[in-house]
């Protein structure tokens, strides 16, 4: 049986600098780390994203044999309603990352072209994203605010919480 652990986040709050920070440094070996992003092109499912969301998690749990998963996304704990879940997670945990609006408009105004970030349309949707999120924290299993956090500090408390949870110790 595996545990999912769902990163969750708007475009620009650092969720696959996180993951990323996590894989290099070797911080949770026995995970498969990953961005959703990797796993599937969510423009071929148009407008649903329960789908993709499914065959994402699926393609996951495969490519992670027997460890588990923490998955990099934007998809929040409403949309595990309308997805199936392949039989071997039998733990999801999700854990809200969010930041200033301050931040995420600064991190998505430097990200290239061709990502499609910049525009104030974008940016707009993020920020009432992320205000959504902290509305609705308490269906969240944890929150890290790294909007005065470096890399280092948001991975570490990721890995911390995580590991509580790997021996009973929810903090």
């Amino acid at each position: 049986m595996k545990k999912l652990f769902i990163l969750s986040g708007v475009s620009g709050v650092g969720k696959t600098t996180v993951c990323d920070y996590i894989n290099v440094n070797d911080l949770l070996n026995n995970y498969f780390s990953i961005d959703i992003d990797d796993l599937e092109n969510v423009h071929k499912y148009k407008t649903d994203y329960s789908k993709f969301y499914e065959n994402a998690i699926k393609k996951a749990s495969n490519l992670s044999n027997d460890k588990n998963i923490l998955l990099i996304t934007c998809m929040n704990p409403t949309d595990l309603d309308k997805i199936s879940l392949p039989t071997e997670i039998n733990e999801i945990y999700f854990v809200a990352l969010t930041s200033s609006k301050e931040n995420i408009i600064n991190r998505l105004k430097k990200r290239d072209e061709e990502r499609n970030c910049s525009s104030d349309e974008f940016i707009n949707s993020q920020i009432d994203y992320n205000d959504w999120i902290l509305e609705h924290i308490d269906l969240y299993n944890n929150h890290i605010d790294n909007s005065k956090s470096n890399i280092e500090e948001t991975s570490n408390c990721l890995v911390e919480y995580i590991n509580s949870i790997e021996k009973n110790r929810i903090i």
